[in-house]
């Protein structure tokens, strides 16, 4: 880095050789070179093009412009300051405020350059804006103090854009797959548990028609070795509305689920869920609350239909570009056909997200909850409910495109009830393909 500001500083020092006649056509040429080259961050190329257009023609100002533009960036005493100032910004929510300062400095040669470009990726990758993001990161991943960040975040840029699609495919093993999705343990009705395998594919693509409104759609199978019955299809489609202003985000979502069990209409659900977030430096503090309706369509499961709200709040601390922390208190009141089913529950949940490396990433969660039925027993005792969960997941970047996924996650409760105790483990692995344009 040292040396390459030196050249830079020679070109600047030195006065370009002038030649006899001048010759607009070659220092025309010369000067689209030194342009180009800027565009694209070689900035080192810029400066000796701008340089031959002056000294080509001592009257092309804009070449004289440029050239004077970057030798004021890299001579500028206060870029560190300007850059500090940028990524202040950036960190406080204010990407506009942020990105103005950060075109200045990453339009110059010196060191804050690359770091300039690095932060103008991020921007651009937060607001799915996989060209640019893309570009920017190339330039960043030039620079060795960035070469291996830049490089994991190029591999999310590729995968975003205004059309993005995943395809996960995922054996696993289930201690307890009659705890299907979204039902109290029918486990309990249907008999003990028992172990199986299954295979699960998942599909999820969106669309962003705009920078502020996405759609998303996802159709999860799941296909079990020995208990067909519990062949599972699930479809969610969704649209969320994300606003945002300095430090402030909001988004607005709205899902439909439909689920089918064993070939026959199981679910359809509706939600609606408002989430806030405040970033303050190197926390994030947020809070959201949901209303989903479910409805059960089959006989058997129609006592479980009914309202659902949730909300939660917590904190996210960013503790080191490697490392966030998410801590939040959860609460929700369920409002079912049957009174021996509605409850109200509270709890708390921690999630650990961690890089360990350009190409590995880890989550570990864990999260614990209470819950108190409304519906009393022949013996006039309500049922009470204590549960626990742990999830561990690892994600692998094999490349820019394919993602080796491998997770582990048990579940545990206990209850006044026998036929509401119960433990369910599930080992996955698999491989997931991700894809970003244009």
């Amino acid at each position: 880095m040292i040396a390459f500001a030196a050249v830079i500083a020679d070109l600047c020092a030195a006065a370009p050789e002038s030649l006899a006649p001048p010759d607009p056509a070659e220092s025309a040429a010369y000067a689209q070179a030194g342009d180009e080259a800027r565009r694209a961050g070689d900035v080192r190329i810029a400066a000796i093009a701008y340089r031959k257009a002056v000294a080509a023609d001592r009257d092309n100002a804009p070449a004289k412009d440029a050239l004077a533009a970057l030798c004021e960036a890299d001579a500028a005493p206060d870029s560190d300051a300007a850059l500090l100032e940028a990524i202040a910004r950036f960190r406080a929510g204010d990407l506009e405020g942020a990105r103005a300062g950060l075109v200045r400095l990453a339009s110059g040669a010196g060191a804050s350059a690359a770091s300039a470009h690095f932060f103008l990726g991020l921007i651009a990758l937060r607001r799915h804006d996989r060209t640019r993001a893309v570009r920017e990161l190339e330039i960043a991943a030039r620079d060795p103090a960035y070469t291996e960040t830049a490089t994991a975040m190029l591999r999310l840029a590729r995968r975003d854009g205004p059309l993005a699609a995943v395809v996960l495919a995922e054996p696993e093993i289930d201690t307890n797959p009659q705890l299907v999705p979204d039902t109290p343990p029918t486990g309990a009705l249907t008999g003990p548990p028992t172990t199986d395998e299954d295979l699960l594919l998942v599909g999820t693509i969106t669309a962003r028609p705009a920078r502020w409104l996405a759609f998303r759609d996802v159709l999860a199978w799941r296909k079990q070795r020995q208990l067909q019955e519990l062949d599972f299809l699930g479809e969610t489609a969704q649209a969320t509305i994300e606003l945002e202003r300095r430090a402030d985000h909001l988004s607005l979502r709205y899902d439909l689920d439909y689920d089918v069990l064993k070939g026959t209409s199981y679910l359809l659900a509706h939600r609606g869920t408002a989430v806030y977030r405040h970033d303050i430096g190197m926390v994030t503090v947020g809070a959201s609350y949901s209303l989903r309706h479910r409805e059960y369509l089959q006989p058997i499961q129609a006592g479980f239909t009914g309202w659902v709200h949730a909300a939660d709040l917590g904190a996210t601390l960013h503790l080191t570009p490697q490392l966030d922390i998410d801590v939040s208190a959860l609460g929700w009141r369920e409002l079912t056909g049957d009174p021996a089913f509605s409850d109200v529950a509270g709890g708390v949940q921690a999630t650990v997200r961690a890089r360990m490396s350009s190409r590995v990433r880890i989550a570990a969660s864990a999260k614990v909850w209470a819950a108190v039925y409304d519906g009393a027993e022949p013996d006039g005792a309500l049922r009470r409910d204590t549960h626990g969960e742990s999830t561990l997941d690892v994600e692998i970047d094999l490349d820019d495109h394919v993602i080796a996924v491998a997770g582990a996650s048990i579940t545990g409760n206990q209850s006044t009830l026998e036929d509401f105790r119960y433990w369910k483990l599930v080992a996955r692995v698999g491989i997931a393909l991700a894809f970003g344009g244009p």
